[in-house]
């Protein structure tokens, strides 16, 4: 907690519900009377003027006589500014800023003869309206004036600059390479307007050189470039003759010298949101000040480059400003969005709390506490954890399938019961894509009893061409006590087959890829192996997948060979099939040991390899699309910028061939849009027979390996979804940590081609030691040899060993 706060003395809220924009506050003495007055328009259309009523600092606090005038308007207010804007007339006006026009309103003090006081009233004294939306307004003594009276100029969105002066129209203008609005201020010691262009640089124009109509070009007398878009522009005069004009970037304050020279520059740690420059003591002897509000809601005063004060604020305001009244001199007025406006000063607020005095340890015995504590540790037996019951049990039951619409969906419902009061649990579901569970995520809050939860379990509606990889489901559950720590359940279930496949006649066509399971007992029958999709015995079994194309998977029990045979359409659809058959056989003799065994020149590697430049050559037809549409779309905002500029001189054969180009433009940009999304589909269903391939050979390779604890390795490896499709980079870093250095690769090369190349040589090498009696590695590792820090286990140094 900061020690240094600004401390409120004068606040009220305008209004309920309005808002503000961060030029809705003018400050300036109104009446001549030594006060400030403050100003406020809101964008619902409400004028307000307050004034402070002389009292002692103490006593100073928001009283309703404050409130001088309070009007609505017709039009939402975007600026409200202060001058000379009445032709023969001394006192200061307010001059309104709506959306399609300008008001200039008188303040009549009508003086009262009784204790209510003096009363205010606002009187419309011109308005000036125009067709072009605008942006921001600015008032000054243009044209070089001795400040006896003032003019108007308003900035559109689209960069044209309009002067009025005083109750006539004077010239209208086109500010060149504008593209987005910026704010504008006016210096009056050189007579110019400060802006930012297109470029993000800081320009300079004459006031004389923008009121010339023979000038068709309106070149800047100096501009800077500063690189980052401006918050906002504000000038101070330090004499007549003297402006300094200071902008407020994204991340820098920059202080130039009214001919454009840099004279300081402050690098900002922070994000800013607004600020307010001002001069302390008479010339020569004064000093350039600003205060910055930060995105953190501190307000950061400066002195030039030097902070001098940092101070908290309650609130967070859109503007700062400072006002003088007889009560208080310079204070802070702060306005927010909201209408929390606010009357400020900086100060202290001590801290009553003193930090304690830090004891002297004895490092010697907190040492050997340390070692202590690390002996326990490798004591604690990791039984000890998981033989405490978990606070919450989960029970998932699959519920029957049914159709809706051109889907299948199913019905899961959850039992969760806590054994004591939790105050937080959160259900996650994690599955194969296409497959979805709706919802996602499940919140309770202070579960005392069991609850039943029901959720569907469904494939995308708008993905009917991606491979279902598996059937798994792992139902997370995580709760929270407000005294304990968090705690994890999950359990997983297997989502009923009939909602990716469908029984079909067997097809008359030639089946790409097949297997066979060797099994020690004799293969389960179909009828029973499969009771939900058949009746009676059949020697072969056919599965249809239910996506938009057709896709065959055949089952044939052999009892004489003592085996299963799989063929399908491809290897990248039995997966499914496979992970079923052995599920529901090892549930069948789930009283016997089964050995279960496959041809490990039968796994798909071919496939598996093709599957990935497959996958990796529709990225790089991704990013080069990507990187089309990129150069066209840069194409087309530089034919915007050229037909801007064309429009400008009004004449039909100044655009002539710009349409053509532009339309052109257009309608390639198009064709790549749809190009794109039709990219990004193949890649995602290419992305799910990757995933489907991947789990495949993990099944294939554990029903012939020597070395399991390599193959769960290997497994947690390769089957990796990842959505922003970069299974290659992280795959190929993996399994070359699993290596070490045992191979040489080529990884440093950019071409995809050497990636995959490098990914082939890894999981050929990795394979070879699964599937190898020869490379099975020592399970005891010596605990007495004593050696470096590395990330190979002892126990694994055989497995990267070539002999």
């Amino acid at each position: 907690m900061s020690l240094f706060k600004v401390r409120d003395c004068w606040s009220t809220v305008c209004g309920r519900g309005e808002t503000f924009g961060c030029d809705a506050l003018a400050v300036d003495d109104l009446f001549g009377a030594g006060e400030d007055s403050i100003i406020l328009g809101s964008l619902d259309g409400v004028l307000r003027v307050y004034g402070v009523h002389s009292a002692p600092p103490s006593s100073l606090q928001y009283s309703p006589s404050d409130l001088l005038i309070e009007m609505q308007l017709d039009n939402p207010v975007l600026q409200v500014c202060t001058g000379k804007l009445i032709s023969c007339s001394p006192s200061k006006n307010i001059a309104v800023l709506h959306p399609f026009s300008i008001v200039v309103y008188g303040v009549n003090c009508i003086a009262g003869s009784t204790d209510h006081g003096d009363q205010y009233v606002l009187e419309t004294m011109y308005e000036h309206k125009f067709d072009r939306s605008a942006y921001q307004m600015v008032v000054g003594p243009f044209g070089g004036g001795s400040g006896s009276r003032d003019f108007a100029c308003i900035m559109s969105l689209d960069g044209v600059v309009t002067v009025y002066e005083q109750q006539a129209f004077g010239f209208r203008t086109t500010l060149p390479n504008y593209l987005h609005p910026f704010p504008i201020k006016y210096v009056r010691s050189v007579d110019a307007f400060i802006t930012l262009n297109a470029d993000l640089c800081l320009v300079c124009y004459k006031y004389q050189e923008l009121a010339d109509p023979s000038l068709k070009q309106k070149c800047p007398v100096w501009s800077c470039t500063l690189g980052e878009t401006v918050y906002d522009i504000q000038t101070v005069e330090i004499t007549p003759s003297a402006t300094t004009i200071h902008v407020l970037g994204e991340r820098n304050y920059y202080c130039f010298q009214g001919n454009g020279v840099l004279w300081f520059m402050k690098r900002l740690q922070y994000t800013p949101c607004c600020f307010h420059p001002y001069i302390l003591g008479e010339h020569p002897d004064t000093k350039t000040m600003c205060m910055i509000v930060s995105d953190t809601d501190s307000v950061l005063v400066y002195d030039q480059t030097k902070l001098r004060w940092s101070a908290k604020l309650s609130f967070h305001p859109c503007i700062i400003a400072r006002a003088s009244f007889k009560a208080l001199q310079g204070c802070l007025v702060l306005l927010s969005e909201t209408g929390d406006l606010r009357f400020c000063y900086l100060g202290t607020e001590p801290m009553i709390f003193m930090a304690p005095e830090r004891p002297i340890k004895d490092y010697k015995d907190t040492k050997n506490q340390l070692v202590q504590l690390k002996k326990e540790l490798q004591n604690m037996s990791l039984q000890d954890e998981t033989d405490t019951l978990p606070l919450l049990k989960l029970s998932t039951r699959i519920l029957n399938l049914r159709s809706e619409g051109s889907g299948k969906l199913c019905d899961i419902e959850i039992d969760v019961s806590p054994s004591l009061a939790t105050a937080s649990v959160q259900i996650t579901f994690q599955v194969d894509t296409p497959l979805v569970i709706s919802p996602t995520v499940v919140h309770l809050k202070d579960l005392n009893d069991s609850i039943t939860v029901r959720v569907m379990a469904h494939r995308e509606n708008e993905d009917t061409e991606s491979v279902v990889s598996s059937t798994e489901c792992i139902v997370c559950a995580y709760y929270s006590r407000t005294s304990d720590v968090p705690g994890l359940v999950q359990q997983t279930v297997r989502l009923p087959m009939s909602l990716v496949y469908e029984v079909h006649s067997t097809p008359n066509l030639d089946f790409s890829w097949s297997a066979k399971i060797s099994v020690d007992e004799s293969p389960v029958a179909l009828k029973v192996l499969f009771k939900e999709f058949v009746d009676s015995s059949l020697a072969e079994l056919c599965f249809q997948t239910i996506t938009g194309f057709s896709k065959y998977v055949c089952i044939t029990a052999l009892p004489a060979n003592r085996s299963y045979e799989i063929r399908s359409s491809g290897p990248e659809y039995a997966n499914v099939i496979i992970e079923e058959i052995l599920f529901r056989h090892r549930e069948y003799y789930k009283t016997k040991k089964c050995v279960v065994r496959c041809d490990k020149n039968e796994m798909p590697v071919a496939d598996f390899y093709r599957t990935i430049e497959e996958h990796v050559a529709l990225k790089g037809k991704l990013e080069f699309v990507q990187e089309e549409i990129s150069s066209l779309c840069s194409q087309y905002r530089i034919i915007q910028k050229c037909l801007f500029n064309k429009l400008k001189e009004n004449t039909v054969h100044s655009v002539s061939g710009l349409n053509v180009l532009i339309d052109n433009t257009h309608e390639t940009l198009t064709e790549k849009m749809s190009e794109i999304k039709f990219v990004k589909q193949e890649l995602k269903v290419k992305f799910s027979q990757l995933m489907s391939l991947s789990r495949l050979l993990i099944t294939m390779l554990g029903l012939c390996s020597k070395n399991d604890k390599i193959l769960k390795e290997f497994k947690e490896t390769i089957v990796y979804f990842t959505d922003n499709q970069n299974w290659e980079d992280i795959v190929l870093k993996s399994l070359t940590y699993l290596v070490g250095n045992k191979i040489t690769l080529n990884v440093q090369s950019d071409d995809p081609a050497h990636a995959v190349m490098s990914l082939r040589t890894l999981i050929d090498y990795v394979i070879q030691h699964i599937t190898s009696i020869k490379d099975e590695l020592p399970v005891k590792l010596k605990k007495e040899t004593t050696r470096g820090v590395s990330p190979i286990l002892e126990s694994e140094e055989d497995f990267y060993t070539i002999k």
